[in-house]
């Protein structure tokens, strides 16, 4: 008589036998990608002023470690492709953004902050279904040449290195060059928090306007130059409980238009961005203690930047970027000059140093290290910050 041990064990052998043709086909059809960023960069930082009752006792300089470097969050990721037949595709990325100098999660402390999201691509674009980014930030990824980096456009509107959405479906499209997207939200930030990472602006489930957001991009690209424009618009709830501040009905909208070209190891990009909010305190949240004294309801920015790799190793950026607050009580406006050089040790390590050097006039109170958010800038007043750091991708 055979075991019934043995019988059990014969049986498993051939339903593994018969499994594994299949799991093979599997792994044909399918692509699943393990990756990530870490950076991380200690700053020192001059001028930053010190308040006891909304009163200025002082200034102190600090060095310290930075949540969000002068080069790339540090983040990891799952990607994953799977074959479907007839040019369809099933797609999915999952991302989690962390901060080194902590090991704590960012994006208001979301495991898959960047990220998250499942969809279908095939030759007519993308459709995707999550949390995503606005198509606000794939506007700027061409001509930004600090990207979302401390010394980056962040110095000026902390939203756009966090112009992402939750509850998004999202269209994207790349036809010979022309680039076309468009996303809408209906709670467009679920998580309770004051920073635009973690904005408190969820699904309002008797107000369908309420916490939405849509946005739109479109350009064209060619081996040397390419331009685009982005809108992306946000709205409010009652209360009014969201960092932005908005009223239900109330938006807070931005708009860009910009380009670059290439010369060989040279790379050129030139950006303008409007940003107006319908907010009871507008712009002010960037000017602590106004006492009454505004920054108004819009601003503008440009941005002139260019990138130049000096040898295979060595890269050299540097921007110039200017901000004018309109219908402040008094005039107000800020200059923000950046110089980083980056030295790659190997494909995937690099080290670098950055300097950010901000100008503020008038009611203007903008740090040069938007990196770490306790850092205070002086309004109308002068501010340093150099960082360094280690880059290693995986």
């Amino acid at each position: 008589m055979k075991s019934p041990n043995i019988s059990k064990m014969k049986s498993g052998a051939l339903l593994f036998a018969l499994i594994i043709p299949f799991m093979a086909r599997a792994q044909d059809s399918t692509s699943v990608t393990f990756y990530g960023v870490v950076d991380t960069a200690i700053e020192y930082v001059n001028n930053i002023p010190q308040y006891q009752n909304g009163v200025e006792t002082g200034k102190h300089s600090s060095v310290h470690f930075t949540n969000l470097t002068s080069s790339v969050p540090s983040r990891w990721g799952l990607r994953g492709r799977e074959d479907l037949g007839n040019g369809l595709s099933a797609v999915f990325n999952l991302e989690s953004g962390f901060n080194t100098g902590t090991g704590t999660s960012g994006q208001g402390g979301r495991l898959f902050g960047r990220q998250a999201w499942v969809g279908l691509k095939g030759d007519w674009g993308q459709l995707a279904f999550g949390r995503q980014n606005s198509m606000l930030l794939y506007s700027l990824v061409r001509a930004d040449i600090m990207g979302p980096s401390a010394h980056g456009l962040a110095a000026f509107d902390t939203f756009i290195p966090n112009a992402r959405i939750d509850n998004a479906i999202t269209y994207r499209a790349n036809f010979n060059g022309f680039k076309f997207g468009a996303a809408y939200s209906r709670g467009r930030n679920s998580v309770a928090g004051v920073t635009p990472a973690a904005a408190n602006c969820g699904v309002d489930y008797g107000d369908q306007s309420a916490c939405s957001s849509w946005s739109a991009m479109m350009g064209y690209d060619t081996a040397n130059w390419g331009v685009a424009a982005g809108y992306d618009t946000m709205r409010g709830n009652n209360p009014v409980v969201n960092y932005e501040g908005l009223a239900a009905g109330e938006n807070d909208t931005h708009w860009t238009v910009n380009g670059y070209v290439k010369f060989d190891a040279l790379k050129i990009g030139l950006l303008y961005m409007n940003h107006k909010t319908d907010a009871a305190q507008g712009l002010n949240k960037t000017a602590p203690f106004n006492s009454g004294r505004s920054l108004g309801d819009r601003s503008d920015m440009w941005q002139l930047g260019a990138s130049y790799r000096l040898s295979p190793a060595v890269t050299l950026d540097g921007t110039v970027n200017y901000l004018r607050y309109n219908n402040a009580t008094e005039s107000s406006n800020a200059w923000y000059y950046v110089a980083r050089a980056t030295y790659s040790l190997s494909k995937r390590t690099a080290v670098y140093v950055s300097a950010a050097y901000m100008k503020n006039k008038g009611l203007s109170a903008n740090s040069a290290a938007s990196g770490t958010a306790l850092v205070l800038a002086q309004q109308g007043g002068n501010q340093t910050a150099v960082m360094t750091g280690l880059r290693h991708s995986f």
